[in-house]
């Protein structure tokens, strides 16, 4: 399947896979809510409202204590003009939020779209691909990846999430991944933008390869019809 989307190997990405990517939301993504979501804006409190309610059941679940967000930072992955760090990740009271995203038109927008009374003075912005974002070990006590993930190629959403891993706090930490699905089928290529829907057991898979272990998962409820199913996962470091 790489091969002919003009990758050169299941391994090694062609920088073309991504550039595709990149000169598709230069031309067809305005620095607004409705803009980073598509055309869907009015889907955004609907998200959050299912993302606030997703982070409570992995705290009941998992007993965390109800600190654990302010323990450490957050990191919005592929974060736009930060939507989801102001309405969903400042709130929860971390200590900083690091805003990563490829697009510096995008990043541009971030400060002012979140402002003073939303937290930007707690916010660190990070113009860069996911591919080859490094992050600080040992930093974060969340790591929310949402509608990004979809353009890493296998190998480097293995290494993505591994360095994900160890990012987070020693004492514990959560990687919540939240994208579209297919479960009809194994993936599906969208060509025009350079990325590729998986199926549930897909991401199960690359999540095991990347030595990380589900401790929650379910599907986003309510979305329109006319798009993907949006499957939720949180994820811990797996332990020997």
């Amino acid at each position: 399947m790489w091969k002919a989307q003009g990758v050169y190997s299941a391994s090694t990405a062609a920088a073309s896979w991504y550039s595709r990517a990149t000169d598709y939301y230069e031309d067809n993504c305005p620095p607004t809510v409705d803009g980073v979501l598509g055309g869907f804006a009015a889907i955004s409190d609907l998200d959050l409202e299912g993302s606030r309610a997703f982070l409570n059941d992995v705290v009941v679940q998992r007993g965390y204590s109800s600190v654990i967000w302010s323990a450490g930072a957050a990191c919005e992955c592929g974060a736009g003009i930060g939507r989801v760090s102001k309405g969903l990740l400042l709130p929860l009271g971390v200590q900083r939020c690091d805003l990563v995203e490829s697009s510096p038109r995008l990043l541009a927008a971030a400060p002012d779209y979140i402002g003073d009374d939303g937290g930007v003075e707690r916010c660190r912005f990070y113009c860069q691909g996911l591919q080859e974002w490094m992050p600080r070990k040992s930093s974060y006590s969340i790591v929310w990846i949402q509608w990004v993930f979809c353009y890493l190629t296998d190998e480097d959403a293995i290494a993505f999430l591994r360095r994900c891993g160890e990012s987070l706090l020693d004492s514990g930490g959560v990687i919540c991944l939240k994208e579209n699905t297919c479960d009809d089928q194994d993936f599906i290529v969208d060509v025009e933008d350079a990325s590729l829907s998986r199926s549930a057991r897909y991401l199960h898979w690359l999540a095991r390869e990347a030595g990380l272990r589900i401790v929650h998962a379910q599907i986003q409820d309510n979305f329109p019809d006319q798009i993907f199913p949006v499957y939720q996962l949180a994820l811990e470091v797996a332990t020997p």
